[in-house]
C-alpha cells in the first residue's frame, strides 16, 4: 500500500527519536554484547551498567525498525543492519552513528538560527567554531576523526584506481590520519606522497600508514592550507576541505595548490557534486550541515567547481561522481 502524505510526514518527523536511539545503543555498544548471540534485556544491562527495564524499551522501539530482533524467548539478537553498529568491522557505522548524538544533534537544533541569520549556529551554541571545539573536547574530536575516516574509506579503492604519472608526488591536503594517500600509494609502488593538515588531525597518522605499508614513502606535514601547501606534488588530493570555506576561501586553498604544483599537475577535489532541481541527494542535507557549523562553507554544483577552479588559475576537466554520492572533480592548470 502507498504511503499516504500524513503518514510519510509523521515518518519524517519521527526520525530524530529513531537517531538517537540508535545513538544510545551504539554508545553502549549492544551490538557487540550480542555478537556471539542474542541476550536479554536484563542480561545486556548488567553487562553494560544500565537499567534493564530502560534498556528493553530502547530495544524494543529499534526492533521495530530492523535494528536488532526480539526472540520467543525475550532475547535481542544481531539483524543486517544492527551488524553495522559493531565495531572494529569493515563495513562499520558505529562512528557515524556516535557522531550523530552531541554536538551534531544539537546543532540541528538550532537550524532557525542559520537560516534567520545566516550565520553558523555552532557558534551561537558552543561560544566557538568547530574545530576549535574539537580541540577543546578531545573525546569528540576523537569520534569525528574515526567518523571522517569511516565515511571517506570508500573513497580509496576509487582514486587508487585512477591514473597517476610514473612516479608522482600525491599532496593529500586536508588529509587527516591518512586513509585515502594510503590507499592510492598502495596500488601505486612507484609513487611518493605527502600528508598535510593540521597536528592535531595527523596524531594518528604514523599508525595508519605504517599498517599500510607506506609509511617509507609518505612524508607527513604539518601546515594551514590556507596560507600555503606543499610545493613539487604532481596531484593535490582534497577531500571534504572545499566544502568547508566560502568562495573566497576555497578559491584561495586552490590557487595554494596551482601556484605549488608540476607544471603538469593535477587537483583531485572530492566533494558532494549537487545535482539540480527535486533529485534527492545526501549533499544537500551535507549542505544544511555547513551552513549550520561552517563559516560560509557550501556544498556546489558542477558550475561552481568550474568557476572556482578558473578564480584560481586551474581548468575543470572532468566530473566523475561515484556510487557513494562524492564526486571527483579533476581540474589542471589553466591554458
Amino acid at each position: 500500500m502507498e504511503e499516504s502524505p500524513g503518514a510519510a510526514l509523521s515518518r519524517i518527523l519521527l526520525g530524530n527519536r529513531v537517531q538517537q536511539a540508535v545513538h544510545v545503543a551504539a554508545k553502549f555498544r549492544i551490538a557487540d554484547l550480542v555478537a556471539d548471540g542474542p541476550r536479554t534485556a536484563p542480561d545486556l544491562a548488567a553487562a553494560a551498567g544500565l537499567h534493564a527495564g530502560a534498556l528493553y524499551r530502547l530495544l524494543r522501539v529499534l526492533a521495530g525498525y530492523g535494528i536488532f530482533a526480539e526472540d520467543e524467548q525475550g532475547r535481542f539478537g544481531l539483524t543486517p543492519i544492527a551488524n553495522l553498529l559493531r565495531t572494529g568491522t569493515r563495513e562499520s557505522k558505529h562512528a557515524f552513528a556516535m557522531w550523530s548524538g552531541p554536538p551534531s544533534y544539537q546543532l540541528f537544533g538550532s537550524l532557525d538560527h542559520s537560516v534567520r541569520t545566516g550565520e553558523p549556529a555552532f557558534d551561537e551554541l558552543f561560544g566557538c567554531e568547530f574545530y576549535e571545539y574539537l580541540a577543546r573536547n578531545p573525546e569528540h574530536g576523537a569520534i569525528f576523526d574515526e567518523f571522517m575516516a569511516r565515511q571517506s574509506a570508500p573513497m580509496g579503492p576509487v582514486l587508487a584506481a585512477r591514473d597517476l604519472p610514473a612516479g608522482a608526488t600525491v599532496v593529500d591536503v586536508g588529509g587527516g590520519r591518512g586513509e585515502l594517500i594510503a590507499a592510492v600509494l598502495a596500488a601505486h609502488p612507484d609513487a611518493r606522497g605527502v600528508l598535510y593538515d593540521t597536528g592535531r588531525a595527523l596524531e594518528r597518522a604514523p599508525e595508519v600508514l605504517a599498517r599500510a605499508g607506506v609509511a617509507d614513502r609518505c612524508d607527513i606535514v604539518a601546515g594551514d592550507h590556507l596560507k600555503s601547501v606543499p610545493a613539487g606534488g604532481d596531484v593535490y588530493l582534497l577531500k571534504s576541505i572545499v566544502h568547508g570555506f566560502a568562495d573566497a576561501e576555497a578559491t584561495a586553498v586552490l590557487a595554494n595548490c596551482r601556484k605549488a604544483m608540476a607544471p603538469d599537475g593535477r587537483v583531485w577535489i572530492v566533494e558532494f557534486v549537487l545535482p539540480p532541481g527535486n533529485t534527492p541527494s545526501p549533499g544537500k542535507l551535507m549542505d544544511l550541515l555547513m551552513l549550520v557549523g561552517s563559516h560560509g562553507g557550501r556544498e556546489r554544483g558542477e558550475a561552481e567547481f568550474r568557476e572556482l577552479c578558473a578564480d584560481a588559475g586551474l581548468e575543470l576537466t572532468g566530473v566523475d561522481v561515484t556510487r557513494y554520492g562524492y564526486g571527483v572533480v579533476a581540474a589542471r592548470a589553466a591554458g
